[in-house]
């Protein structure tokens, strides 16, 4: 049986492990901070000391890690994946990083022998325990073709873009999306709220419609209960921002909604609610208009 090394246990690698081995997958597991790992030991996997020794003992090495640096010193680092990989290994970073950075590592390993697949998620927390995650995937079409029943253990809706990179792309444009209608989500309910609206009840009739999105459908409800608990971070959405301004520069496109939504995630995590989810942005616009939403009773 193929052995896939996890590295990376967080609030979305935590539960893709889990998902793994519940389908029997055998597993090498390592984590920067060891309680999850040891967790995950007493379910079956193999817990490792290092990159390196993990990818020693695994054929498919996957990683879901919080930024770029931490993405590139785990995979070409002394001690990493590169260092302990077999040639004709595949490495598949699940993280949402630099497209650039991807394309860099993957030419490293190509040179080695290695492939890699960049294939970033969309689905949050919930997804990842449900296997119900969208994988958007860059790389080569064989190797891609290789690790496609290991990723449709962990998500739904798998999604080949093309070369190395546009995995990564696609992410961008998706966290792009994401944040411009979580805006959104946060004006709508100030302006229903201020003018005297049922914000729930609003909420249930834009769902109907065209101004509907999953930030309405899913968010708008925690916002008025003030549900903040980690699901996705929202320092997680404000480096995405980070990383979607870095490639319009590149590209030589404006990103004038981008650009707004960063400065209004810095605001916010500057609160310290840079670790609540990103309903928490609602506090910050609240305090803007001096005007808060909540349910009516």
């Amino acid at each position: 049986m193929t052995t896939v090394g996890f590295i990376g246990l967080g609030l979305m690698g935590k539960p893709l492990v889990t998902r793994l081995l519940a389908a029997q997958q055998r597993l090498a597991v390592f984590n920067r901070s060891p309680g999850a790992a040891e967790e995950l030991g007493e379910l079956g996997a193999v817990i490792c000391q290092d990159s390196k020794d993990l990818a020693e003992r695994s054929d498919i090495v996957i990683t879901m890690l919080p930024d770029s640096p931490d993405v590139k010193n785990v995979i070409l680092g002394r001690h990493g994946v590169s260092s302990g990989i077999r040639k004709g290994g595949i490495v598949i970073d699940c993280s949402t990083i630099s497209p650039l950075v991807e394309k860099g590592i993957a030419e490293q390993l190509n040179a080695l022998g290695i492939e890699m697949l960049d294939a970033p998620v969309s689905g949050g927390t919930t997804g990842a325990e449900a296997g119900t995650l969208t994988f958007m995937v860059g790389g080569g079409r064989d190797a891609y073709e290789k690790c496609l029943p290991l990723l449709k253990t962990m998500g739904k809706n798998i999604f080949y873009m093309g070369a190395n990179g546009m995995g990564s792309f696609t992410k961008l444009c998706n966290q792009l999306a994401v944040a411009l209608n979580l805006l959104g989500t946060c004006e709508a309910l100030l302006l229903a709220s201020k003018a005297g609206l049922d914000p729930q009840k609003t909420i249930e009739v834009l769902a109907t419609g065209a101004a509907s999105s999953w930030q309405l459908v899913n968010l708008g409800p925690k916002m008025l209960q003030r549900d903040f608990k980690p699901g996705f971070k929202l320092e997680h959405l404000r480096k995405d921002l980070r990383l979607i301004t870095e490639a319009c520069e590149e590209l030589n496109l404006p990103t004038m909604g981008t650009g707004l939504m960063h400065e209004l995630l810095k605001a916010t995590a500057n609160q310290g609610l840079g670790q609540k989810s990103t309903p928490a942005l609602i506090l910050t616009l609240e305090q803007l208009a001096n005007h808060e939403v909540h349910i009516r009773k």
